[in-house]
């Protein structure tokens, strides 16, 4: 399961020894620096490729290698090119190295090194810079990633493998993974955490610098992530960045860069708009991923606002809408969307997520701004389509995204908030959903923030050139803003002179303005690596592509003077990667060893086995394994491999790597599932579709007749976690709740005790209390993700006209109803 390993087809030869990983953290900025070790054991000399995954923002800076004494160093060339200059080093009998980006997807590279001589080791080195994404709690999120699934093809339909991929299961690792990381604080270190491992974390110089290594052996089956803590976790970082005389372009000027928190403050959340959830319902989002797009729907649909607008798009190969256009929330169309929740399932095959955007995004907007919600695993193979769509329409609407499950492809996720002046919210496999969905929700229910003006106040005698050059259409409270200055004429008075950035905007029709007051002082621990002039190309790069998809998805309007920008576009692409030596789409790094001897011998090509999460891959994999094995002739179920399907089910084709998604639109013989809505997993109950007649000719009449049996049902037994889910499901939209029979039986409320209450007669307003007491007492510590439903819950009981003030009452409730302290 080595994801960055050279290996042949039987796993012995050209093992890879080790990955050394070197990560430096400061701010908001990391590098990381990957050293992979190899060995040649066969007599032959060996062409060796692997394909790796890579956040999205990586610039890649440098990619080098150390053959048998001798350093080699790539350039950036454009990429038709660097593959011929590749092609003639190896015919030649020259080793060569080749890093490229994968042609649809910038989160996947793959690195090929030909001619490695028998018996000789490789060192490869790839280098580069990143800006990390930071929570809403503040802490930064650093993620190195391993697992790379194969994607969706519209074209093809079907999920297709990355350029020279070869999938494997999940297997143990036979050699070692190190991982170092220097952490640089600069206004103090708190903590340093990760979700899956235990970490050896010494702090330094009063908490300013951090020393963090891996506590145990890492398993390649996710993708290691970081968090830390700073003092102040949303303290503006202004860098700056001096040039190298030596260098051309961005390289040879200071640059500077400044990111912050504009302070905008949340205001009353809007009772208006438009909430559009796009759900990804493909056969990737089976398990947990579906579980969790269920419990974040019905958290997104419980917190909606009376009056304002919304639908429910879900997709796979199809799409359907719950609502022909989008109508207003009321007590009916909520039940319905409530209803559709409930039965939802991963049963609509293949990832085809431009054609619902596209509805979607055609409609005429009732209500502004328009906001969009994807939740995807986001396994498509045409991301510059989909974020050239959503650029298309950022004047009006903004789309925030989920991105779910181990593997997810960051440039999708990423650059459809960048292009639709969204945010971003990444959720493992086994992490709680639920904090992340309520932030997406309460940012995505603030005013959007418009008619963004930005100026800055330099010192005399400079002369910037801003990156970018244009203030986005939109901004959402909570959004990390960062800006970048390619200067000229810094000397040592305008060093320490006062400079000033002022953001000038409207939020909820009113005027902003925030100033951020700073000094160009220079960065003492700057790298020679010149971090803030690789993300300031890598910015230019990135915001030149989303113009470029834009426009290819504007080629039906002017064929001809499209073409033409596009290709104008391509050639900046290509000026800016070779000024700033960043890969990138239309480049790669290329080298050829010319001083070494000239190796001999057959040429032997050896894939690098990646490791995948994919369940339709794996379940491919037991297909091969049951068609291969005992039980080759058809067999009925009972005989089918454990957790497999049977044979027919999945067309994976080994040769050419493209799996075909399965379902019951490739004529699959799974029968479709329908999920009585409860979220303890002992209690939900099953049925097959064929299995009842009546269920079959009203698919809903199962929630409406059995809800309150199986509440009652999942009262026991169950975590607080679940518990919480379903006291969310029974809130009505008004903001109350009205059954209290059914609150006491989920909460073991004793009927007696629930008789001797005289603390209030109204039951609604009763059931009311009762829920929110037990969301306080019992659920504090996910304060955050209820926090909308307590605010609907409150304000209905404002309007109660009550004898006693509310807090009063919710604190007898809780004494004398709940028995809690």
């Amino acid at each position: 399961m080595n994801s960055f390993g050279l290996s042949t087809d039987i796993g012995t030869p050209v093992p890879l020894k080790s990955i050394d990983v070197n990560v430096t953290i400061k701010g908001y900025l990391t590098e990381v620096v990957a050293c992979l070790g190899y060995y040649n054991s066969e007599d032959d000399p060996v062409e060796a490729m692997f394909t790796f995954p890579v956040d999205d923002g990586s610039a890649v800076y440098q990619f080098e290698a150390m053959i048998d004494g001798r350093h080699i160093f790539a350039e950036i060339q454009e990429k038709e090119q660097a593959i011929l200059t590749y092609e003639d080093g190896k015919k030649s009998g020259r080793t060569a190295i080749l890093l490229k980006e994968d042609t649809r997807s910038s989160d996947t590279f793959q690195c090929m090194l030909g001619n490695l001589p028998a018996g000789k080791e490789a060192v490869l080195r790839l280098s580069y810079v990143n800006e990390l994404p930071q929570e809403e709690d503040g802490r930064v999120r650093f993620t190195l990633p391993t697992v790379l699934n194969p994607r969706y093809c519209p074209e093809a339909d079907s999920s297709v493998a990355a350029e020279g991929a070869e999938y494997v299961l999940p297997t143990p690792v036979p050699y070692n993974f190190k991982m170092t990381v220097k952490i640089v604080g600069y206004n103090g270190i708190k903590a340093v955490s990760s979700d899956k491992m235990s970490l050896d974390v010494k702090l330094q110089s009063g908490g300013k610098l951090a020393k963090v290594c891996i506590g145990e052996e890492f398993k390649f089956d996710h993708d290691l992530c970081l968090l830390v803590e700073y003092a102040e976790p949303f303290a503006p970082q202004v860098i700056l960045e001096n040039g190298n005389p030596e260098k051309e372009g961005l390289l040879k000027e200071d640059m500077l860069m400044v990111s912050f928190h504009p302070d905008l403050k949340e205001v009353a959340m809007k009772t208006s708009g438009e909430y559009v959830f796009i759900i990804d319902r493909s056969g990737s989002m089976r398990g947990n991923r579906i579980k969790n797009t269920k419990e974040a729907l019905l958290l997104f649909l419980k917190s909606l606002p009376a009056g304002c607008y919304f639908n429910v798009v879900s997709f796979g190969s199809n799409y359907n809408c719950l609502f022909n256009k989008n109508k207003e929330c009321t007590v009916e169309t909520l039940d319905e969307a409530l209803k559709v929740q409930a039965i939802m399932d991963a049963d609509m095959g293949g990832t085809e997520i431009y054609k619902p955007l596209e509805y979607v995004l055609r409609e005429k907007v009732q209500q502004q701004p328009r906001n969009v919600f994807l939740l995807t695993d986001g396994e498509v193979h045409n991301s510059e389509q989909v974020i050239g769509l959503i650029k298309k329409h950022s004047g009006d609407t903004r789309v925030f995204a989920l991105g779910l499950g181990r593997g997810v492809s960051t440039s999708l996720v990423n650059g459809v908030v960048r292009a639709g002046n969204g945010l971003a919210e990444f959720i493992a496999d086994d992490e709680r959903i639920q904090p992340k969905v309520v932030s997406l929700l309460k940012c995505a229910m603030q005013p959007a923030v418009t008619n963004i003006e930005l100026s800055w106040d330099l010192p005399p005698g400079l002369n910037p050139v801003f990156i970018p050059t244009d203030c986005p259409v939109m901004l959402t409270v909570g959004q990390r803003l960062t800006f970048f200055a390619m200067l000229q004429g810094v000397d040592m008075d305008t060093i320490n002179a006062t400079s000033k950035l002022t953001l000038k905007c409207q939020q909820n029709n009113n005027p902003v303005t925030f100033d951020l007051l700073f000094t160009l002082s220079e960065d003492d621990t700057s790298s020679v690596s010149a971090p803030v002039h690789r993300l300031a190309t890598k910015t230019q790069i990135k915001l030149l592509q989303d113009v470029e998809a834009a426009l290819c998805n504007q080629m039906n309007d002017d064929p001809k003077e499209n073409i033409e920008k596009v290709e104008e576009i391509r050639k900046k692409i290509v000026g800016v990667s070779r000024h700033g030596n960043i890969m990138s789409k239309y480049t790669s790094f290329v080298a050829v060893d010319t001083e070494g001897e000239k190796v001999k011998g057959e040429l032997k090509t050896r894939q690098c086995p990646v490791p995948t999460t994919s369940e339709e891959f794996l379940k491919g994999m037991a297909r091969k394994n049951y068609a291969n094995g005992p039980y080759r002739k058809r067999k009925r179920s009972n005989n089918k491999l454990p957790g497999s399907m049977e044979p027919n089910d999945i067309d994976c084709d080994s040769e050419s790597l493209k799996l075909k998604s399965y379902g019951l639109h490739h004529g699959g013989t799974a029968r479709k599932r329908i999920m009585v809505p409860s979220f303890g997993s002992k209690n939900s109950m099953d049925f097959d579709e064929d299995g009842d007649k009546n269920l079959e000719q009203d698919p809903f009449k199962l929630w409406t007749d059995k809800n309150a049996d199986v509440l009652q049902k999942s009262s026991f037994g169950l975590s607080s976690d679940e518990v919480m889910m379903n006291v969310i499901t029974l809130q009505e939209m008004g903001g109350n709740w009205s059954n209290i029979t059914q609150l006491a039986v989920l909460l073991e409320i004793p009927e007696d005790r629930l008789q001797t209450i005289d603390i209030i007669k109204d039951c609604g307003v009763l059931a009311t209390l009762i829920a929110l007491s037990w969301l306080r007492r019992k659920c504090a510590d996910r304060q955050e993700e209820w926090q909308i439903i307590e605010t609907k819950a409150l304000a209905w009981l404002g309007q109660q006209s009550l004898e006693n003030p509310v807090e009063e009452l919710l604190t007898l409730v809780a004494d004398s109803v709940l028995n809690v302290v």
